[in-house]
């Protein structure tokens, strides 16, 4: 078959052992779908989109933008108060089916398929970043971070990464899987390079609301220069919950919100009409998915002081997201750990070679999609029994 065969040796999650979890008693950590499969979504959410269905809402949303008019108006809201930014909606943002989308098309736009350019991805980072370059025909080059740093980004690491190849980095911010909160500091050194080397930097803050203990949060794009050189997409599904509704965002300046439109055109259309109403009303009064936040950050709490006690085990305090990501390194291999989980404690958690070269010795175990308190504390309270059986590796 004429097949491209970069896409043939995509890093393709093997999801064959789960298939030993029994659906009747198991407990998965595995997804990053809010309280999954539990219905989670407020009335006035609900009620927006079969209000935009009873309206006849189900038409092509071919408005500049591809935003609906009343979903327009509340990403304007948000950005201004939530992220520091002042967007022109009619020139500077559009809609886009999925972050995933979103990112997609973002690192599509800045390389050149098979010509040997280079995109920098953090280490570990989120796994789709890394098949992402590589099913557009260029080279994902990994730029370390480390546990002793919280998992920041060294800026000599990244210069040392970059080549005359080199057309992007790519940030995910929080970092999936570590948690990592980009710093002030950090991101201004980043800006540094960035502008140094003229790169594009494209974040994807799909977790920006779940952010702990009065974390300062850093709009990479608003800082000096970097408005004209970054892609922000941003997710409504771990954001608000709204993982079914296929809707994000990107918020950039004219010249890149141009080529976008175009290229969102040809390959996938207007986003889901109706949906977009939802949205909006989720943005108008989120205050169903701040109270989350809480609920997190008890859990983050609970699990984390739990699974750093297992004798074998290092689980840092993430500063975002929904996840922890956890060293097993002391008691085996990501799969070796992740198997034993599953066959002794019938606990889904995904290795942490997923997530780019430096992640064997981790799982990453996500707490925010449990559907309630009490499956949460069960599945912790089972790793850590199970775990706790293991020895060393010698």
């Amino acid at each position: 078959m004429r097949i491209d065969p970069s896409w043939l040796a995509l890093n393709a999650p093997d999801f064959g052992p789960y298939a030993r979890l029994d659906p009747q008693r198991s407990i998965s950590f595995l997804g990053a779908d809010p309280f999954a499969p539990r219905a989670v979504l407020p009335a006035h959410v609900i009620d927006a989109v079969k209000d935009a269905l009873d309206a006849g809402r189900t038409h092509y949303s071919v408005g500049n933008g591809f935003m609906e008019p009343t979903l327009k108006d509340s990403l304007v809201r948000k950005l201004a108060s939530f992220n520091g930014m002042d967007v022109d909606p009619e020139t500077e943002l559009i809609v886009v089916p999925s972050a995933a989308f979103g990112l997609y098309m973002s690192i599509r736009m800045c390389v050149r398929p098979n010509r040997g350019d280079e995109v920098l991805n953090v280490d570990p980072g989120f796994a789709e970043n890394f098949n992402d370059v590589q099913q557009i025909g260029a080279t994902s080059v990994s730029v370390p971070v480390y546990a002793e740093d919280g998992y920041q980004l060294r800026a000599d690491e990244v210069e040392r990464a970059i080549t005359p190849r080199t057309r992007c980095i790519v940030l995910t911010n929080p970092n999936n899987p570590t948690g990592t909160v980009y710093s002030r500091a950090t991101l201004e050194a980043l800006a540094k390079v960035v502008e140094r080397h003229d790169l594009m930097v494209i974040v994807d803050q799909a977790f920006e609301r779940q952010v702990y203990d009065g974390r300062e949060y850093v709009d990479f794009a608003t800082l000096p220069g970097m408005w004209e050189r970054t892609v922000t997409i941003f997710g409504t599904s771990k954001d608000l919950g709204l993982s079914g509704f296929r809707v994000a965002y990107i918020a950039a300046r004219k010249e890149i919100v141009d080529v976008l439109k175009l290229a969102t055109f040809n390959m996938h259309g207007a986003t889901n009409t109706f949906a977009q109403y939802g949205v909006a009303a989720a943005y108008d009064n989120p205050a169903y998915a701040d109270a989350w936040v809480e609920v997190f950050r008890q859990r983050r709490a609970y699990g984390q002081r739990v699974l750093d006690g297992i004798d074998g085990v290092n689980c840092p305090l993430p500063d975002g997201g929904f996840y922890f990501w956890a060293d097993v390194g002391a008691l085996g291999t990501a799969e070796f750990v992740r198997d034993h989980l599953i066959d002794d404690a019938q606990v889904g958690v995904l290795p942490g070679t997923m997530f780019g070269t430096r992640g064997s010795n981790h799982l990453r175990i996500m707490y925010g999609a449990a559907p309630d308190e009490a499956t949460f504390t069960e599945g912790i309270d089972r790793i850590a029994r199970s775990l706790s059986g293991l020895e060393r590796v010698k």
